[in-house]
């Protein structure tokens, strides 16, 4: 079986990039999974709430820098 994607470029461009991205976007979201994991099985020592969402929010956004993505 296969499946071929198909794009009118550059009218289609934007499309054309998400779906060339999605494996990038899918390990970012792995990655943000397996940090928040870690820090239930393990504990962390975060003093507030939104001291622990600043630091997800600044690793999410290391993930992303780090594979050349961008919200759009």
């Amino acid at each position: 079986m296969k499946a071929i994607l198909e794009f009118n470029l550059p009218e289609d461009s934007q499309d054309f990039k998400l779906a060339n991205e999605a494996a990038d976007w899918h390990l970012v979201a792995w990655e943000v999974d397996q940090k928040l994991r870690h820090f239930l099985k393990y504990g962390h020592e975060f003093k507030s709430v939104d001291e622990a969402l600043e630091e997800i929010r600044k690793f999410l956004h290391e993930e992303i820098s780090d594979r050349g993505l961008q919200f759009q």
